[in-house]
């Protein structure tokens, strides 16, 4: 796959965007963060597409990584996931951001991907929507697919799960990957985030709008 095939099939994600942002006066506020996410996801695609592989991409990513994950631990936070516990989520966006720093700059370097912490937080997002996508299908009895949360997280499940099989065998030092096999799977991960972005702009489309207030005089 070319490097201009690969660019024009990540700027699938700019329909999840364009669609948020005509509908961003009237969604509800706990899927703000998920609005923030897939522009910074934007944004981030254009960068990467318009600029050559260097050392200034790799730690544009590396950041790019602990703003992902937290935005969607907030995501999650705000869906109830942490039984709305301020402390809880407090605690764990310190401790990603701390392992980030560990890892980012005295166990990888900067320069360089963070391949242990894009495996851990994959895995973390992929628990979280699990969890999530188990208390939509027992607790609510509303239809699935008109559910924005079930979106994302299939979304989630689909994207990371195919992520981190690529960060693994970036992590193999005992196994030998020929550069065929790198490359076709390089290339399903290309195509899994066409379907996942075209997830996202389905979930936006369902994304509840606000709730309505009134006032008793």
């Amino acid at each position: 796959m070319s490097e201009t095939l690969s660019f024009v099939l990540s700027m699938s994600i700019i329909f999840s965007v364009i669609i948020g942002i005509v509908r961003w006066r009237i969604i509800d506020p706990p899927y703000y963060p998920f609005i923030y996410n897939i522009v910074v996801v934007l944004l981030v695609e254009i960068i990467n597409g318009t600029h050559k592989y260097s050392v200034a991409t790799v730690q544009l990513l590396n950041v790019f990584s602990i703003i992902d994950f937290c935005l969607f631990a907030w995501l999650f936070h705000n869906w109830g996931l942490f039984n709305h516990s301020r402390n809880w989520f407090l605690t764990i966006i310190i401790l990603s951001v701390s392992t980030w720093i560990y890892i980012t700059f005295f166990l990888t370097g900067f320069g360089n991907i963070n391949n242990p912490f894009l495996l851990l937080y994959s895995f973390a997002l992929i628990f979280f929507s699990v969890t999530t996508f188990n208390k939509i299908v027992v607790q609510q009895r509303i239809n699935i697919f008109t559910n924005a949360k079930f979106w994302i997280c299939m979304g989630i499940i689909i994207f990371y799960s195919f992520f981190m099989l690529t960060r693994a065998t970036n992590l193999s030092t005992g196994l030998h990957f020929s550069r065929s096999f790198r490359h076709n799977l390089q290339q399903i991960n290309n195509f899994s985030n066409v379907l996942v972005n075209l997830l996202y702009a389905v979930a936006v489309i369902w994304i509840p709008r606000k709730k309505n207030i009134t006032t008793l005089l």
